[in-house]
């Protein structure tokens, strides 16, 4: 996958760069992606929080920034198509944490509110959050994580505009 071996790919002793970096950089960033989900699910399971995905967290941390916000706000703010936000709309409504109304400024336009429900999980958010950050952080400095992000913006931004020409 995308270059690089996955039998013996491991999270612990796993050398990633075994390849070329140009052609292993996507199945890294793809096994990032898993094993922090994998981090996320795991901790809503400790909370015995059952109902919610890792995707939904985006979701409601928009919604404990900005309440209520429009559809077309959200999908903006979290970086996701509207098509997707309104699935993961959709889920939230019908398990409670959110509820949705049409916007009175635009007729066609929906704002997303917050429920109970939905504010009773900003503290486990919150608390969640900062484990998964820790983790992922863990044993790498300041300056590098500056550098860490600086790079995987440059990637996004080159697959983003890929249109644009080189």
């Amino acid at each position: 996958m995308y270059g690089m071996n996955m039998q013996n790919a491991s999270p612990e002793g796993t050398n990633f760069f075994q390849g070329p970096a140009e052609s292993s950089v996507l199945s890294l960033v793809s096994r990032i992606r898993e094993q922090g989900n994998a981090f996320l699910a795991a901790a809503l399971a400790e909370r015995d929080i059952h109902d919610l995905l890792p995707a939904h967290g985006a979701v409601l941390h928009a919604l404990f920034a900005e309440n209520p916000m429009r559809m077309q706000d959200m999908a903006k703010r979290i970086g996701r198509k509207k098509n997707t936000v309104t699935g993961l709309i959709n889920t939230l409504e019908a398990r409670g944490y959110c509820r949705r109304e049409r916007d009175s400024a635009d007729g066609r336009g929906q704002r997303i509110f917050l429920t109970s429900k939905g504010e009773s999980m900003r503290k486990a958010q919150e608390e969640i959050s900062a484990q998964l950050l820790r983790q992922v952080w863990k044993g790498v400095d300041g300056e590098d994580r500056q550098a860490c992000m600086r790079i995987l913006a440059v990637l996004l931004r080159n697959l983003t505009d890929r249109d644009a020409g080189e």
